[in-house]
């Protein structure tokens, strides 16, 4: 175990991209657009959904979610769901991440 932290590590740090000919630090998370930020990003987003993120979902009767990268769909009916309150726990579970919301009706 030790070793596999020491590696992600020596993976994550240091964390510099360029942009505009200038490089930058990035002082928290993973530098967009490394080699690693998929894989990293996705195993993270994983460990949460299984740790966090399903309770909350089980708890606000949603009906179905569905991620691809770093989009979700939610499938939810208006009555048995306050969407508003499920955004509000999402951002509480996961403080290292902000979620956003775009409100799509039925057509």
């Amino acid at each position: 175990m030790e070793e596999l932290i020491l590696m992600t590590h020596a993976i994550m740090y240091p964390n510099y991209f360029e942009l505009h000919n200038n490089f930058y630090i990035e002082k928290r998370g993973l530098a967009m657009g490394t080699p690693t930020f998929s894989i990293i990003s996705e195993i993270y987003l994983q460990f949460m959904e299984h740790t966090k993120l399903y309770t909350i979902l089980l708890q606000n009767n949603v009906l179905g979610y569905f991620r691809y990268g770093d989009d979700i769909l939610i499938v939810r009916k208006d009555s048995n769901t306050n969407i508003d309150k499920l955004l509000d726990s999402f951002n509480n579970a996961i403080l290292t991440m902000t979620f956003s919301m775009e409100k799509r009706d039925r057509q």
